[in-house]
């Protein structure tokens, strides 16, 4: 685990912004995505967390772009100034997808997250471990999953199709996750299989989930939206219903986790992994 010290969190205010990226465009991006920001703290000023999507900073289709727009994540970056600055200003916390460079192999880069608190630091960040078509040509797969204990909650990082492998989000679980973060780029026609998805993993594990999608059109692909932040037993909190920029905002209250694990929702206590060494194989 990568933890800072951990207080008794009990509420946490998530807001989670949709976007639709300029293709290969990191400034205009990063000065959208700001404003949008901006406008969602405004309005709802106990905002704790702010979500953005995958490759949120650069769009999907890139390419051999990705090369130009990745960035070391360290204090020097770019994106890291960016969103620290607006961090310390809001006193939030921010978490969104970027196109990160190794800091010691300068030719391998990753699909990641950047996790930044709200004294405008580096927390963290997570590599995408299941690594989607396309995504092989230009990315280096991560490998290890974080769970980050910080001033927001328990918080698990996934980008998604790593949704669509069960154990990702059983793993954050087991490591102690109150709210998983999904930072996505899922296109049509597959808005059921999303859907679908990050209610079960939030089912299975008794977890909230903070699904974060893109709206618009890259080169070939077209992206469907759906952001959403779903509840423990897998319903739906709060969304956005269409294909718009915007943000949707919900108020997590991590003690009923506890009280849903005493009440029924019992299956990571009742676990037999003894008798799972098969799903290895």
């Amino acid at each position: 685990l990568n933890l800072l010290e951990r207080k008794n969190i009990m509420i946490c205010n998530v807001v989670c912004i949709q976007t639709y990226p300029f293709l290969c465009d990191k400034a205009k991006n990063i000065n959208k995505m700001i404003e949008l920001l901006e406008k969602a703290v405004s309005e709802k000023p106990d905002t704790q967390l702010v979500v953005f999507p995958e490759l949120a900073t650069t769009g999907y289709e890139c390419g051999e772009k990705f090369k130009e727009l990745a960035e070391v994540i360290d204090d020097k970056s770019e994106t890291v100034q960016a969103f620290s600055n607006v961090a310390l200003k809001h006193n939030i916390h921010i978490i969104l997808g970027m196109a990160e460079r190794d800091a010691n192999a300068s030719e391998i880069l990753y699909n990641s997250q950047l996790f930044i608190s709200n004294k405008g630091k580096i927390i963290g960040t997570y590599r995408k471990i299941h690594l989607f078509d396309t995504e092989k040509d230009w990315f280096t797969a991560g490998t290890e999953y974080k769970v980050f204990d910080t001033e927001v909650g328990r918080i698990g990082l996934f980008i998604c199709y790593d949704a669509s492998f069960p154990e990702v989000s059983r793993i954050l679980a087991i490591k102690g996750a109150e709210l998983l973060v999904h930072s996505t780029n899922w296109n049509k026609p597959d808005d059921y299989d999303m859907d679908m998805y990050v209610s079960v993993r939030a089912l299975e594990n008794t977890v909230y989930i903070a699904c974060c999608n893109r709206i618009g059109k890259d080169k070939s692909l077209d992206f469907f939206g759906h952001t959403r932040i779903i509840d423990p037993t897998g319903r739906i909190i709060s969304e956005i219903k269409g294909e718009v920029e915007g943000y949707t905002f919900a108020s997590l209250d991590y003690g009923r986790i506890n009280k849903l694990k005493e009440n029924g929702y019992t299956m990571l206590s009742e676990r037999r992994p003894e008798l799972y060494k098969s799903i290895c194989e």
